[in-house]
């Protein structure tokens, strides 16, 4: 399967079934995610970041024009439940990191980055196609949550409220896609320059120009150390970061090649030394795997930076890459699972090891779909000049 009969399947089949399974009409929210035959997870708990990520997902597809019928009034109640029931005022305001959906009850009262993250990228695209002024209120309400609560004194931002350690750069790199949609869709200025601030950070922090290298953990104030579990590395990271530098590359004008390129190919050395044609979960600086696992997104995220980078450089070595990986993700992970869903994880033996099919998964299936058509739409253009 190509790329494209790929992006083909998900806006066809995977986008109109899971928002048709993975709802629940009668309290008006996504589940976590789905049982191995389908049916919905039974507990109730949802994590704030996987059903803003899902949100997210329905409001952009809406944006593009191709979301399932309903898709739009269902992700807006969807965000009105999880406001209402996961929202924690006072002097350190900010979303619970989960809640329980049916009873109301905050679950993990944590205010992370990470979820903070994923919620601005939600209403980054809520704002955009309903054109309502309540979503902007809650941009600027989260945005004051994330620096009231979480600014760290040594650069960045912390964790959580409690500034939990090691740090990590993972929350760091979503709040910038954050910034990076609130730019696109029309949020002023305030969000650009975080975006540079947090580049900034990615450069003089998080990439190792020397090694060639994406840090993941570490210290209080920024520190390498095998206390922080530093020497541990993420190709599905590294992945993402191509996609957001590519990105960022876009809305600046600046050429960002160097990272971006190195990105991925740290990820393409590293990542599937063990483990052709996938990328393992966690490796070392040797590309020796950490973890029995390799999950869906780590590979979502490989595809969508092959696809990125070969239409950003012109590169038809990349682009053809990405075909034949598209391919061996759909005969691997798109295979043997129920209707228009997925199976998440194998160990490095291809033994499949998931418990669940989680709803965070649709977020980075989703992700390529738009860089797809971006990319349709510029060649279209090129041939009609």
């Amino acid at each position: 399967m190509s790329v494209a009969r790929l992006k083909d399947h998900l806006v066809k089949t995977v986008l109109p079934n899971w928002l048709a399974v993975a709802y629940d009409s009668s309290v008006g929210q996504f589940v976590e995610g789905l049982e191995l035959d389908g049916s919905p997870e039974k507990s109730g708990v949802v994590r704030v970041r996987s059903v803003a990520r899902q949100i997210y997902v329905y409001a952009h597809a809406a944006a593009l024009g191709i979301a399932p019928q309903g898709a739009i009034e269902k992700a807006e109640t969807a965000f009105a439940s999880m406001r209402r029931k996961a929202w924690i005022p006072g002097t350190k305001p900010g979303f619970a990191s989960s809640f329980n959906m049916r009873t109301g009850e905050i679950v993990d009262p944590r205010r992370e980055l990470y979820d903070h993250a994923c919620v601005l990228l939600a209403l980054a695209w809520l704002s955009k196609v309903t054109g309502s002024s309540r979503y902007g209120d809650h941009i600027l309400e989260t945005s004051a949550a994330v620096d009231i609560t979480l600014r760290s004194p040594f650069g960045g931002w912390a964790e959580d409220e409690a500034a939990c350690l090691p740090r990590r750069q993972n929350p760091h790199m979503h709040y910038f896609e954050a910034c990076l949609a609130l730019w696109e869709t029309g949020h002023g200025h305030q969000h650009s320059a975080r975006a540079g601030e947090l580049f900034s950070l990615f450069k003089s922090r998080f990439w190792d120009e020397e090694l060639g290298i994406l840090r993941e953990f570490f210290g209080p104030s920024w520190e390498i150390s095998g206390a922080f579990q530093s020497g541990r590395l993420d190709p599905g990271h590294m992945s993402e970061w191509a996609w957001l530098v590519t990105i960022y590359e876009r809305l600046t004008g600046v050429d960002l090649s160097h990272f971006a390129t190195g990105l991925l190919q740290a990820a393409l050395e590293l990542g599937r030394s063990r483990s052709k044609p996938f990328l393992v979960d966690e490796v070392s600086f040797d590309g020796s795997p950490l973890v029995n696992r390799r999950r869906l997104w780590p590979q979502a995220e490989l595809l969508k930076a092959l696809v990125v980078r070969g239409d950003t450089a012109g590169s038809a070595d990349y682009l053809a890459a990405a075909d034949e990986f598209a391919s061996q993700i759909t005969a691997t992970y798109l295979t043997g699972a129920p209707h228009g869903t997925w199976r998440d994880a194998f160990d490095l033996e291809g033994n499949f090891i998931a418990t669940q099919i989680p709803g965070s998964s649709l977020y980075h299936l989703w992700t390529l779909i738009p860089e797809i058509l971006r990319a349709e739409t510029l060649r279209k253009q090129t041939q009609a000049n």
